[in-house]
């Protein structure tokens, strides 16, 4: 019996010993395999923190003057990943570079076409409200009240009058505000409000009830802001926005505005003083449309180019006008007998008035000049070739000389300007590549993140 019992009990060690011993191979496997899966993730984490501290890091001088993001290239370094990566990858080598610089052509348009986004359409209707004040007659004939800023397919005519009156007065005081702002961040800060007040309605169901049509309005008026955020797509929209990045940020030789005998100082779209801005940042438009870097030439140029434009639509009135031709031409007349009866040259009467015309319009073309460049804003064209009295401002015609300039002669000139004020180099998005050395036990050939700016 005693054998026996021996016997039994030396089997069962066997066995427990046979079954035991592979289980805890396995299990000590899997932990091991599960530990490294969890450096592995945290190896990826401390990647992901770099590279968000990184871009935490942006230089914010440069996007409170020019609107776009970059990381200075000298102030990369790799301190987070060094805190945060697991203890078995201490040693795995990291290194930190420039995914795509800033300057670069198509990363700058992204990051303007991102600036531009939601600003684009609201500058558009600053232009639109300003040209009503300046000529309603021109925009609203016979009409003492606003056109309306929705399209008008996108909403039903009689939408206010269907809306809860709070909801009603909520949207009429919005988009009072937004033509009213003194900012452009003011308004730009009211769409967002309104984007987000629209997202907190739809889970509002009490409301939806009482919606009509089951909140068919609501759909089409928040994909009409989609929409309008979206950002443009077309060509010339998109060269539209590069015109309006330059005069919503970068400094012009007009940093005043002439209204009924006040000068009122401009302001960039960050609330930046114009006056106080060109002192370090001089004429970057008129260089940029120039393709100078000397401020003084660039003005010279510009305002050289202005008065041949406004003395030739000048000289087109004149000869328009017969009135005043008939005028020109009896001075013409007495002037070609005062030559002849004193030097004996005999001049065509008609060369003589044409002259005359040219002359009178080079005159009337440098007083325009001079009347923008003081803040001033002044008829397009002349009573005797269009009676609507349609007037722009010296932004006006820098804007028409942008659109003008090629997209990436555009791109390029930005870029330098920017370069001028911030001459050290930015990235705008940067890429930490993390390269295992033989004994580190990452089962992959590396990791490697990019991180960037405006990217959609």
């Amino acid at each position: 019996m005693r054998v026996r019992s021996r016997r039994q009990r030396g089997a069962l060690s066997l066995l427990l010993i046979v079954i035991i011993v592979p289980l805890l191979l396995v299990f000590t496997t899997g932990l091991a395999i599960a530990r490294r899966l969890n450096d592995e993730a945290g190896l990826v984490r401390a990647v992901h923190q770099q590279l968000v501290a990184s871009l935490a890091g942006y230089d914010p001088d440069l996007y409170q003057q020019f609107g776009v993001f970059g990381v200075p290239v000298a102030s990369l370094e790799t301190s987070v990943f060094q805190k945060t990566v697991p203890v078995r990858y201490a040693a795995v080598p990291a290194e930190l570079s420039v995914a795509a610089a800033l300057l670069d052509p198509d990363v700058l348009e992204q990051q303007i076409a991102r600036t531009m986004k939601l600003r684009l359409p609201i500058l558009w209707l600053d232009q639109a409200e300003l040209g009503k004040s300046l000529s309603p007659e021109f925009f609203n004939p016979g009409q003492g009240i606003r056109a309306s800023i929705f399209p008008a397919d996108a909403l039903p005519k009689d939408l206010l009058s269907q809306m809860p009156e709070g909801l009603a007065s909520y949207l009429e005081d919005l988009i009072q505000q937004s033509l009213e702002s003194v900012t452009e961040e003011d308004k730009l800060e009211i769409l967002d409000q309104a984007l987000d007040w629209l997202g907190d309605l739809s889970g509002q169901s009490s409301i939806l009830a009482a919606l009509p049509d089951s909140s068919d309005w609501l759909s089409g008026l928040s994909g009409w802001l989609d929409d309008l955020s979206s950002g443009p797509k077309a060509p010339l929209t998109q060269k539209a926005g590069l015109a309006e990045y330059c005069l919503a940020y970068l400094t012009t030789a007009v940093t005043v505005r002439l209204e009924d005998g006040t000068r009122e100082p401009l302001h960039t779209v960050r609330g930046l003083d114009l006056q106080e801005l060109a002192q370090t940042r001089p004429a970057e438009i008129e260089r940029i449309i120039t393709g100078t870097r000397e401020p003084d030439a660039a003005r010279r140029q510009v305002k050289t180019d202005l008065i041949a434009t406004r003395s030739l639509i000048h000289l087109a009135a004149i000869v328009a006008d017969s009135g005043a031709m008939t005028v020109l031409r009896s001075k013409a007349a007495a002037l070609a007998a005062v030559l002849a009866a004193t030097t004996g040259i005999l001049l065509e009467p008609d060369g003589i008035a044409y002259l005359l015309a040219l002359s009178q319009a080079i005159l009337r073309g440098h007083d325009d000049v001079d009347d923008l460049l003081r803040g001033q804003d002044i008829r397009l064209i002349p009573p005797s070739l269009l009676d609507q009295p349609l007037r722009v401002t010296y932004a006006d015609h820098l804007r028409l000389m942008l659109l003008v300039l090629p997209t990436d002669t555009l791109l390029e000139r930005i870029g330098h300007c920017i370069q001028q004020t911030f001459p050290q180099d930015y990235a705008a998005a940067i890429r930490l590549e993390v390269k295992p050395s033989a004994g580190s036990g990452l089962n992959r050939s590396g990791i490697t993140l990019d991180l960037a700016y405006a990217r959609e």
